[in-house]
């Protein structure tokens, strides 16, 4: 029986996409959902809010003290030894992509424009097949009405598409 289909431009052997999950975090996982059957693995999502907390944080406690004592500059690790950003997330999709050969769909939970382009365009460099959006909109203005705020979805899409050659 023939089961193959085509998902956001990829040819695949089926219908089964693993959606983003836990069974992405690790290597072994997507390998085995690969050998399970999937056509196809989103990988857990990037929140872009996230990653601009933990670079202001460790800005933050860079710094923290260091006025206090000249020997207090050497106390902290060095900027080096820190994971700031989307720097363990691009490189897993790397990994994964030399480990499996289903299409690799990395995820992003964005709220800004700069964002969605910014990490969009590093998760392509870092070997996705497609990205997934997730936009994080809080619609809590009464006085916003549904179109727009589709508009401002819209002009996010059309932006990240323009930025990138993989299926959005």
């Amino acid at each position: 029986m023939d089961l193959s289909t085509t998902y956001c431009g990829f040819e695949l052997k089926n219908p089964l996409v693993a959606a983003a999950s836990p069974m992405s975090r690790e290597v072994s996982g997507v390998r085995a959902l690969e050998d399970a059957g999937v056509a196809a693995v989103v990988v857990y999502s990037l929140f872009e809010e996230q990653i601009e907390h933990e670079m202001a944080a460790a800005a933050h406690f860079e710094k923290l003290g260091t006025e206090s004592f000249a020997e207090s500059l050497s106390y902290m690790p060095q900027v080096e030894e820190y994971t700031k950003g989307p720097d363990d997330y691009l490189e897993h999709i790397a990994a994964l992509k030399k480990a499996v050969s289903v299409p690799i769909i990395a995820s992003l939970n964005g709220r800004t424009v700069g964002g969605w382009v910014e990490y969009a365009k590093k998760m392509e460099q870092a070997g996705a097949d497609g990205l997934e959006m997730n936009i994080y909109r809080l619609a809590a203005n009464p006085n916003m009405t549904g179109e727009q705020i589709e508009g401002e979805y819209l002009d996010i899409l059309r932006e990240v598409k323009n930025s990138v050659r993989i299926p959005v």
